[in-house]
């Protein structure tokens, strides 16, 4: 790592995904490494609402000693009273400070939830940070829904457009990886299972980080319950409605979010694309999906920046022409055509 090597990363680490992938398990994973590694790196979590204004996020990162009253631009002197003082600017408060800390001790700072950030927050932010890290060692790792990439274009950071190479998508699992993700947290506590019900279990979470993690949960309880150290393709079944009623609940606050940002008709129109085992759909296929459902021109590009914002469809980064999207969740497209067609 280069910050225990006292050197700055490149560049800093956006993680991009549709929410339940598991961007803020990863998160917590890189600070649970720096511990375990008796890393010599401070790790310092923020949420976006604890810094709403640069000030409060340079009270977080690099507060002053001594100095909040030059910070605050107001001085309260006896018998003379308040005194307006002339702030000092806040990005380069902050490189300073920033800078200061970090040659004693290289520091991460990470942000998840980062698409609620404040503009001129996240804009003091970003260029603090590109700036700091050409004199000490520090990162800075965001983490938010696929709509964090224009978020962070209204920043209008001097230098994020060219950051390609920061930019890491976030999506589902491979079959292998959902694999890993099952078995070694219950092969800690000496519970095995079986190839029939691991299948079955793969299949299942569609490969989807938070239902893998509702599907683990449930497995474990079903041990804890029945004392067995070995599951079988029963037990998976056992569990099946316990896990099928979550799921069905947050497909039903994702509809609800869907019909509130009057985007049911776009959704409905572009779920046929990922279902039958599509995989992707093209940029042009969602815009004939959208004008064959009667969305007109001019909202079609709103529409699906919209639907990219929420997660149904994204557009993993770092492609090349011709732009492919993913679905977050195919079977989600399932439950939002049946219940459309169910309320017409």
């Amino acid at each position: 790592m280069d910050l225990e090597a006292r050197k700055a990363p490149p560049h800093d680490v956006v993680l991009i995904g549709p929410r339940g992938n598991g961007k803020t398990v990863l998160l917590n994973w890189f600070k649970r490494e720096c511990g375990r590694r008796n890393a010599e790196v401070d790790v310092l979590e923020l949420a976006p609402g604890s810094i709403s204004t640069p000030d409060k996020l340079i009270g977080a990162v690099a507060p002053s000693v001594g100095m909040d009253w030059l910070r605050r631009g107001r001085l309260s002197i006896p018998y003379v009273g308040s005194v307006e003082l002339s702030k000092p600017n806040e990005i380069a408060h902050l490189e300073t400070r920033l800078i200061t800390r970090c040659r004693r001790k290289p520091l991460a700072v990470l942000v998840d939830e980062a698409h609620t950030l404040e503009i001129e927050t996240g804009r003091v932010l970003l260029n603090a940070s590109q700036r700091v890290r050409d004199e000490a060692p520090f990162l800075l790792v965001l983490a938010g829904t696929p709509g964090l990439v224009a978020h962070l274009g209204d920043m209008q950071a001097t230098f994020w457009n060219r950051l390609a190479r920061g930019r890491l998508g976030v999506g589902r699992l491979s079959d292998r990886a959902t694999r890993t993700a099952l078995i070694e947290p219950l092969a800690t506590h000496g519970v095995e299972i079986d190839g029939d019900a691991l299948a079955s279990t793969v299949e299942a979470s569609q490969r989807y980080p938070y239902f893998v993690q509702l599907w683990g949960d449930a497995l474990w309880e079903q041990c804890v319950e029945t004392g067995s150290k070995r599951l079988t393709a029963a037990d998976v079944d056992a569990v099946r409605r316990n896990v099928a009623a979550q799921v069905a609940d947050y497909y039903r606050d994702r509809y609800r979010e869907l019909e509130n940002q009057k985007l049911l008709p776009a959704a409905v129109a572009t779920a046929p694309l990922f279902l039958a085992g599509a995989e992707e759909a093209s940029d042009r296929d969602i815009e004939e999906a959208l004008a064959k459902a009667g969305v007109e021109v001019g909202a079609r590009l709103v529409a699906r920046e919209e639907l990219n914002r929420l997660g149904y469809v994204w557009e993993p980064p770092g492609q090349v022409p011709p732009i492919m999207w993913e679905a977050g969740i195919p079977s989600l497209m399932n439950h939002v055509l049946e219940r459309a067609a169910d309320r017409r």
